[in-house]
């Protein structure tokens, strides 16, 4: 498959690539949670792709792509850790941010940030959170790192009743159909 703006510092297995470009039309609104090597092939996929992105590192290697598309989010302290033992009701205080509810819902949404590699790194339990609101029927997320302990809990706390498809390369991607 052509993969225009594919480099070779993109982590994402090829298989999930191919499967995000396969659904993937000129009117599909895409959201990713997190910027990285990856974002320009996103974005010029068809330009109305959005990111949230916390680092000022990723956001400073895609100055190519118009602020209007990014939206810096503070987690905060929202570690893995403390995502682990939140309650609904903790999670909750975290609001949306406007713009993602002005451009919801979102047709396709990966869950590739923020980093949570380690428990004391910011953890993905509101881009799972969000995902949840922000969804619409048939939406397709695809959650990056799923054999990770705290992506696994995600998925069953926000999407146990949904229709799953497991890559299994690297540290594994879900593919829920919402």
């Amino acid at each position: 498959m052509n993969r225009p703006f594919y480099n070779s510092n993109i982590q994402l297995h090829t298989k999930v690539i191919d499967d995000i470009f396969k659904n993937f039309t000129k009117d599909t609104k895409f959201l990713v949670y997190g910027l990285g090597y990856d974002s320009k092939m996103w974005f010029n996929g068809n330009k109305n792709t959005f990111f949230v992105e916390d680092n000022d590192f990723y956001i400073e290697l895609n100055k190519d792509i118009p602020k209007t598309n990014i939206i810096k989010y503070d987690y905060k302290d929202i570690t893995v850790k403390k995502s682990m033992t939140m309650t609904d009701d903790e999670i909750n205080t975290y609001d949306i941010p406007q713009k993602l509810l002005d451009e919801s819902p979102f047709d396709i949404i990966l869950i590739d940030g923020p980093a949570g590699y380690e428990e004391d790194k910011f953890g993905r339990l509101l881009p799972f959170h969000w995902c949840s609101k922000l969804a619409k029927k048939d939406t397709i997320i695809y959650a990056d790192d799923c054999k990770r302990e705290l992506e696994k809990y995600c998925i069953d706390k926000y999407f146990s009743d949904k229709k799953k498809y497991y890559f299994t390369e690297r540290m594994g991607c879900c593919k829920i159909i919402v």
